[in-house]
């Protein structure tokens, strides 16, 4: 069974649809404001690390999301990505 990762480019799209800043975000999790940014845009070497995994996850659950809807997010980026790829 493989472990569930959320990217961060799930992340900045469940912050995006509860209308949170990326400050705000950073500062309910503790991670650097500009670090986040590099997550959520991908920039190689600026991985999720387990310690930010967790943050990120106790905080989207916060904002309200289930552990269902975040899976389905993660799910849609990643395919829109293949498809893009695609094309």
């Amino acid at each position: 069974m493989e472990e569930f990762r959320i990217s961060g480019k799930s992340v900045r799209i469940c912050r995006l649809l509860k209308n949170i800043s990326i400050k705000e975000m950073s500062e309910r999790t503790g991670i650097d404001d500009n670090y986040l940014a590099k997550i959520e845009r991908g920039v190689e070497g600026a991985a999720v690390s387990l310690r930010n995994h967790f943050r990120l996850l106790r905080e989207l659950r916060e904002l309200g999301y289930t552990d269902q809807q975040l899976v389905a997010i993660t799910i849609l980026v990643e395919n829109i990505e293949e498809l893009g790829e695609l094309e």
